[in-house]
C-alpha cells in the first residue's frame, strides 16, 4: 500500500510538472505528448518512445522544488527531440551519453525558463567558458571528441555537473532466435514510427514559437529559440528554406492522385485502352524566387561567403526544392549595393560560384539591399518574391522598420556573430565550422 500511494504521489507531481512546464513553453505541447510514461526501479530516462521514472527521484525532486523536476522533465523531452539514442555512431557509450547531457544542458540554461537556476550555477558556467576559450563548437560530436581528450578523473566531474539521467534505455537488446527476430521486428516498427512523429515535432518548434509570439503580441521573447537553433547543419537549413516556397501548379506526373485500380484492370482487359492517366498537373510547394544578400564587409569576405554559397547550393541543386523557372537575386552589398544579379538556372548559378569575386571590404549598412529590394517589387521586377535571406556577421546599420517580405539574417556559426538582429526578423546559424578554428 505504501508504494501505491508513492506512485500515486509521483504521478501526480509529474502532472503538475508536465502542467507548469508547457505554460513556460508552449511549443513543447506536441512534443509531451509522444512518449508514453511507465516506473522503473533503473532510474529516470527515456528510450525516446517512453519516459522512464524512478518513483523515489520524482519524489525527491519534487521536494526540492517544482521546478527542479520540470527542468529533469524537460531535459528527457530534448534527448527525444534531438534524437540522441540513435545517433551514437563512433562514440564509446560513456562519451555520447556525456556529451548528450552536456548539450541538453547547454540549451536549457540558453532558454532562461522562469523558474530554472538562473544566472547559470558556477560548475556548469565554468565549463562552458572553457569551451569557448578553448574554441570547442557547441555540439554533440564536437563535445563528444573533446571529451576523448580528457583524463578520467575529469570526466567523473563533468558526470556530476551534468549527467541527468540514466541512460540504459537507449541500449540495444542483444539476443536471437525466431521469436527475439519477430519482436525485434515490431521493436523497430515502433521506433520507426516513433522517430518520424519526433521528427515532425523537431519541424514544427520553429512554426509554434513563431505563431505564438504572433498571438501574444510579441511578449513571448526568445527564451525558446535555442530548442531549434542547434540542429544538423543540413537538415536546419533544408527544413529553413521551405518557409519562402508558394505553391503553384506545375506539369507533372501526380502519382499521389493516381487511382492504380482501374489503370491495372484496363491494362489487363483492353490492348490498347487506358481508363484512367495520372494528373498531368500537380500541386507543389517549392521555391520560386528570393533574395540572398551577402554582407562583404571584412569579416564576412573570402572563404567565408564562399562557404555559405557553397552550402546553399547543395540543396538547391536537389530538384525538388525549386521550380523550373526559378529567379535568385543575389547581392553583394557592404554599405552599398556592390554587385546585383539575377540567376534563372542551374548553369548561371555554377558560372557565378565558380569565377566569383567578394567586393566591398567596407562597413556594413543592411539599409541599402532593402531599398533595392522593396524597389524591385513595387515596379514587378519581383512577382512571386518570398523573402530574402541576409548573409553576416550582424555588425551592422538596419532598417528601422519591417519589410513586407519575411527576412532572415544568416550566421555562419556562433563564433563569426558580432551583432543580434532586429525583433521582426528571423535568425539563423549554420554551425558550419572553418577549417582555421573559427
Amino acid at each position: 500500500m505504501e508504494e501505491e500511494r508513492k506512485k500515486s504521489l509521483a504521478f501526480e507531481a509529474l502532472k503538475l510538472a508536465r502542467l507548469d512546464l508547457l505554460k513556460k513553453l508552449p511549443v513543447l505541447g506536441a512534443a509531451v505528448c509522444v512518449p508514453g510514461q511507465s516506473w522503473s526501479a533503473n532510474g529516470s530516462g527515456t528510450d525516446t518512445e517512453t519516459l522512464y521514472w524512478k518513483v523515489e527521484e520524482v519524489l525527491a525532486w519534487f521536494v526540492e522544488g517544482i521546478s527542479v523536476l520540470e527542468r529533469r522533465y524537460l531535459h528527457l523531452l530534448l534527448h527525444g527531440v534531438y534524437l540522441h539514442r540513435f545517433r551514437q555512431r563512433k562514440y564509446m557509450e560513456r562519451i555520447w551519453w556525456l556529451a548528450c547531457d552536456m548539450m541538453v544542458e547547454y540549451r536549457i540554461d540558453r532558454m532562461h525558463v522562469p523558474g530554472f537556476a538562473w544566472p547559470i550555477p558556477g560548475e556548469r558556467s565554468r565549463y562552458y567558458r572553457k569551451l569557448r576559450e578553448e574554441k570547442i563548437f557547441f555540439s554533440e560530436r564536437a563535445l563528444a571528441d573533446w571529451l576523448l581528450t580528457l583524463p578520467k578523473t575529469e570526466l567523473q566531474k563533468i558526470e556530476q555537473v551534468f549527467r541527468m539521467d540514466e541512460h540504459i534505455y537507449w541500449r540495444e537488446e542483444e539476443a536471437s532466435g525466431r521469436i527475439y527476430r519477430e519482436q525485434r521486428a515490431e521493436q523497430i516498427q515502433r521506433i520507426t514510427e516513433t522517430v518520424h512523429r519526433w521528427r515532425t515535432v523537431f519541424e514544427q518548434l520553429e512554426l509554434f514559437q513563431e505563431e505564438h509570439r504572433r498571438a501574444a503580441g510579441g511578449s513571448v521573447g526568445n527564451r525558446t529559440e535555442q530548442i531549434v537553433l542547434q540542429k544538423e547543419r543540413g537538415y536546419d537549413y533544408r527544413q529553413f528554406l521551405k518557409q519562402f516556397a508558394v505553391e503553384r501548379e506545375e506539369l507533372s506526373l501526380d502519382m499521389d492522385s493516381f487511382d492504380y485500380i482501374p489503370y491495372d484492370y484496363s491494362q489487363r482487359m483492353y490492348e490498347n485502352l487506358v481508363l484512367l492517366e495520372p494528373l498531368e498537373y500537380k500541386e507543389l510547394h517549392k521555391l520560386q524566387e528570393f533574395v540572398i544578400a551577402i554582407d562583404t564587409s571584412g569579416s564576412c569576405s573570402g572563404e567565408v561567403v564562399k562557404r555559405f554559397l557553397t552550402e546553399t547550393w547543395e540543396i538547391f541543386q536537389e530538384k525538388e526544392n525549386f521550380f523550373k523557372d526559378m529567379r535568385i537575386h543575389l547581392m553583394q552589398c557592404d554599405c552599398m549595393v556592390q554587385e546585383h544579379i539575377c540567376i534563372t538556372c542551374e548553369e548561371e548559378w555554377k558560372d557565378y560560384l565558380a569565377n566569383m569575386s567578394v567586393k566591398g571590404h567596407g562597413d556594413t549598412d543592411f539599409t541599402p539591399v532593402f531599398r533595392l529590394v522593396d524597389k524591385m517589387v513595387a515596379s514587378g521586377e519581383c512577382k512571386h518574391l518570398k523573402g530574402l535571406l541576409y548573409f553576416t556577421d550582424g555588425d551592422g546599420i538596419y532598417p528601422d522598420r519591417r519589410p513586407a517580405y519575411d527576412t532572415a539574417f544568416v550566421f555562419l556559426n556562433k563564433e563569426l556573430q558580432k551583432g543580434n538582429a532586429p525583433f521582426w526578423a528571423q535568425t539563423l546559424t549554420l554551425d558550419i565550422e572553418m577549417g582555421d578554428g573559427r
